[in-house]
């Protein structure tokens, strides 16, 4: 999602103690939670990472936008008014949803070449209802990486996001190996794994990390 809007009126009076980083670090909060139609990263270090905070000043104004504008839960940091928001824009495109997903049930139209606006339109609302079924082109890449990842939600955004960025299964693969080591992943019961979409939106096969067993992996 690419867009949203903003009563400037609310926010100005619920931001207006605010300083002038915090405000900085909110819209970037808030601009990342629509895109991604996802939760907040729940690991504060990766969630600076993915926003650009890297001062001190930076991600204490993170922690502190956090404290006092989202909620923590086992999904990611959560806020009402971001949710709220994503209903109401895919609230507008229930009835395309409705038309692509029976014309993709329909028999007679099997044959038919998918676009990608009808791809869209089979996207799943998040966190207010059931997935619907989606049925895009056979991707066996995507397969492989959906049964390798640790933390299975939101199956169908985490296609649309790689689909977008369309990453070299054995690199991402050998990543995933590495992560499933490391430390954030497995504490807690896998608590802090990113949500899929999170992780291949932030291109995480990418990054540098630590495993219990060896000092640094650099993939």
């Amino acid at each position: 999602m690419h867009y949203y809007t903003k009563h400037i009126k609310d926010y100005k009076t619920d931001t207006a103690h605010l300083t002038l980083l915090e405000h900085g670090v909110y819209n970037s909060l808030i601009d990342l939670y629509i895109l991604t139609e996802n939760p907040l990263e729940p690991n504060l270090q990766k969630l600076c990472r993915l926003i650009h905070a890297k001062t001190d000043d930076e991600i204490k104004a993170v922690e502190n936008v956090l404290t006092e504008f989202f909620i923590e839960s086992d999904d990611g940091y959560r806020q009402k008014k971001c949710d709220q928001e994503l209903i109401r824009i895919f609230g507008k495109s229930e009835s395309a949803r409705k038309s692509a997903k029976h014309r993709w049930s329909s028999e007679r139209n099997a044959n038919v070449v998918q676009t990608d606006s009808e791809r869209n339109a089979n996207a799943m609302l998040p966190n207010t209802q059931d997935p619907l079924p989606i049925n895009p082109l056979p991707n066996k890449d995507f397969d492989k990486f959906w049964e390798a990842y640790p933390n299975k939600k939101s199956k169908p955004l985490a296609l649309k996001a790689w689909l977008k960025h369309k990453p070299d299964i054995d690199v991402v693969i050998k990543s995933l190996t590495i992560f499933k080591k490391c430390e954030q992943w497995t504490r807690d019961k896998g608590r802090y794994i990113p949500y899929p979409a999170s992780w291949l939106n932030a291109e995480g096969w990418n990054d540098v990390i630590e495993t219990k067993k060896t000092n640094s992996t650099y993939l």
